[in-house]
């Protein structure tokens, strides 16, 4: 019987590769990696025989290695408060509250919309519609 890598695992070790190339074709359309670095496949096959050389334990494994978050740059200004003595950093032209890329926190501005004010039956809870919301609808006459 003759082996081949689409076989391998009952077809596991060509899906483990075909989800590694799909992450590397992912990984270089991705605009925050760096364009020109390389990316690797890397498959591992470890053959384990037992006392009698007869049957042998095979462990097989995919590996990538993909390009990192291409750096950032920023101005950062450092001075010295005169009054505490206290040294201070800040971001160069930054007015606004820090973006947390870890956290997933942003600044929002919000705006608060006052609730509608509808009428309700206190014991129910039911929402009184306005009269013109109250007629039947005839079907007929809408165009």
């Amino acid at each position: 019987m003759r082996i081949s890598l689409d076989s391998m695992g009952c077809g596991a070790l060509l899906e483990r590769f075909n989800l590694a190339l799909d992450q590397i074709a992912r990984n270089i359309m991705d605009p925050n990696t760096d364009p020109e670095k390389a990316r690797k496949i890397t498959i591992t096959f470890t053959f384990k025989p037992d006392k009698s050389r007869k049957h042998v334990k095979t462990t097989f494994g995919v590996n990538i290695s993909q390009a990192g978050p291409v750096a950032e740059e920023t101005m950062m200004l450092v001075g010295q408060d005169l009054k505490t003595g206290r040294i201070e950093m800040n971001e160069y032209g930054s007015n606004q509250q820090p973006v947390r890329v870890v956290g997933e926190a942003y600044a929002v501005a919000t705006e608060e919309i006052p609730p509608e004010s509808r009428s309700f039956d206190q014991d129910t809870g039911e929402i009184i519609e306005p009269v013109q919301y109250q007629k039947p609808i005839n079907l007929r006459n809408v165009n």
